[in-house]
């Protein structure tokens, strides 16, 4: 029996498996440390891509709740005490050329424990201690008219909330569970009806006159726009969050609007507390003349 070269005995046994040379481990090492610093670089932003979305799912979620709350006037929905911190409304008197008046601006602030009206504590008593005022409160007209000498008052109201639709961890009753929770800032808008053309408003004393006609037609208008500012309003929420240390809010913004039909009805309060409102979609006709 011939035997074979000791070279191709080598190669054809067990002696012959290969291995990998120090080059190509070191080649190998590059390739998983280049994939792993991209994989570290992308890191951070599929989890601020990820935080984001749940904060704006969050406030979706919260937008519509309140947005049916406050357009259907509801009066019982006191579960809301135990989310809003606090609410801020600044008021601005204006002449009937819009100048504004001096000396009219009241700040009115709002707290589950206390309220204040100008930095001055009123009865060291809270305010928010049910639903009903809160909704009232998140109504107040962002313009009052008043029609004795077409002067107004230009309300800006701020509420900042704890988020009711965020994780159990923040549902929490405790100071802690409330000073880690998800929080924003809303700034809601109630808007009577204004979209009419004011130049077929006025048939009295028009220049030059005009027919009986057209002041019939004129005066059916006026009185149609009037009906519609009584029973028809736009609501806007404006939402801004997070909500930070010190007063100040993040770089989320995001704004809801709809209609709501039906009388805005005001409830007054006793103290010095400003008139509550409340929209009631089962009302329709004016109130008498």
């Amino acid at each position: 029996m011939k035997l074979l070269p000791k070279m191709m005995r080598l190669q054809s046994g067990r002696g012959a498996q290969s291995a990998f040379t120090m080059i190509e481990i070191a080649l190998a090492l590059a390739v998983i440390g280049f994939a792993l610093v991209a994989i570290i670089g992308v890191l951070p932003i599929g989890m601020s891509v990820q935080k984001d979305n749940r904060e704006e799912t969050i406030i979706s979620f919260d937008a519509n709740f309140l947005m049916d709350t406050l357009r259907n006037g509801a009066r019982g929905q006191d579960n809301l005490t135990n989310y809003v911190l606090s609410i801020t409304n600044y008021s601005y008197g204006f002449d009937a050329q819009s100048n504004y008046i001096a000396g009219s601006a009241v700040t009115a602030f709002y707290t589950p424990t206390n309220y204040s009206l100008d930095s001055v504590t009123i009865n060291n008593s809270p305010f928010l201690t049910n639903g009903a005022n809160i909704v009232g409160l998140l109504l107040t007209p962002r313009f009052e008219l008043k029609l004795t000498d077409n002067s107004f008052r230009s309300n800006y109201t701020t509420a900042d909330f704890r988020a009711f639709s965020s994780s159990a961890v923040d549902q929490g009753t405790n100071q802690a569970s409330k000073d880690f929770a998800f929080s924003y800032r809303l700034n809601p808008q109630l808007i009577t009806f204004s979209e009419y053309d004011a130049s077929w408003t006025n048939f009295n004393q028009v220049t030059p006159p005009i027919t009986p006609e057209e002041k019939a037609a004129r005066e059916a208008y006026f009185n149609r726009v009037k009906n519609l500012r009584w029973i028809n309003s736009e609501i806007r929420l404006r939402f801004e969050w997070p909500l930070l240390q010190g007063g100040k809010v993040g770089n989320g913004r995001q704004v809801f609007r709809t209609t709501a039909s039906g009388a805005v009805t005001n409830i007054p309060t006793s103290g010095q507390v400003p008139v509550l409102r409340f929209i009631q979609p089962q009302i329709y006709s004016p109130p008498p003349a």
